[in-house]
């Protein structure tokens, strides 16, 4: 195989199967089942986003409550409180829906495939914001790593099937003049339940839902304990630290598993 296609593939992990799919544009049931699963990740991390929002609300009850500064939940100094800081959380999560959630649900429902054939050029690049832009053709795909953009060899003659976004999804790919390889090399695939791109999925979702867990009970537990006398409440924050620490570790080893 042309080394520049098995570079490709390496690294946006498809298969001939999924390219011919998408010479007939159409996705591939593994590239169905992938685009399903990002859907499901992000609107899950929009309802953890929209819950930590809305818990911030309760921890700063909480947080009154447990200083003195009120006494009830019908105090109006509180009330006022809590209504200033539901209009700012409702606000933030409208406009992040606004100018950037909605784009994103847009994008995990998309299935339309585009064609991007020309010449590879490197366009604007932000390292820092994990921006790595590549011109084929008319066309202008940004990339979020600099292994993806070190894929393709600038100069070189590509067809590049991808789905639009923000972030656009890049299906499968080519170097022109090469088409006949992805008939003649018909790989073994691996079963969906082992794709890498899947199990991304499933083993970030609970670190999702665990790091929303924390981020409201931790400091509902800091307040909470301070009541407490000094050893009991000493005890308490250890233990939140080595449950943070914990965390870090967990959520490093099931994002690398």
């Amino acid at each position: 195989m042309n080394p520049l296609n098995q570079r490709l593939r390496e690294t946006f992990l498809f298969y001939s199967s999924d390219l011919l799919a998408n010479r007939a544009g159409q996705l591939s049931e593994r590239q169905q089942a992938r685009q399903q699963a990002a859907g499901v990740s992000l609107r899950l991390g929009m309802t953890i986003f929209i819950v930590v929002m809305v818990g911030t609300l309760g921890v700063i009850a909480f947080a009154s409550l447990q200083s003195g500064t009120a006494t009830s939940l019908t105090d109006p100094e509180l009330l006022n409180t809590l209504g200033i800081a539901s209009a700012v959380i409702g606000l933030i999560i409208l406009l992040s829906y606004l100018f950037s959630g909605r784009s994103y649900m847009k994008a995990a429902r998309e299935t339309k495939i585009k064609v991007a054939e020309g010449e590879v050029q490197p366009g604007k690049i932000k390292a820092d914001a994990a921006h790595f832009e590549i011109k084929i053709g008319k066309s202008k795909i940004r990339l979020v790593t600099l292994d993806q953009f070190e894929a393709f060899e600038m100069g070189t003659a590509y067809r590049v099937y991808y789905l639009p976004g923000p972030i656009p999804v890049v299906l499968s790919g080519e170097v022109i003049g090469t088409e006949e390889e992805a008939h003649r090399l018909l790989e073994t695939e691996s079963p969906l339940e082992q794709d890498k791109v899947l199990q991304g999925h499933r083993n970030a979702r609970p670190i999702g839902i665990v790091l929303a867990v924390l981020t409201i009970g931790i400091p509902l537990t800091v307040f909470a304990a301070a009541s407490l006398p000094g050893i009991l409440r000493s005890a308490v924050m250890l233990a939140l630290f080595g449950l943070a620490i914990g965390f870090v570790f967990w959520a490093l080893r099931r994002a690398s598993g």
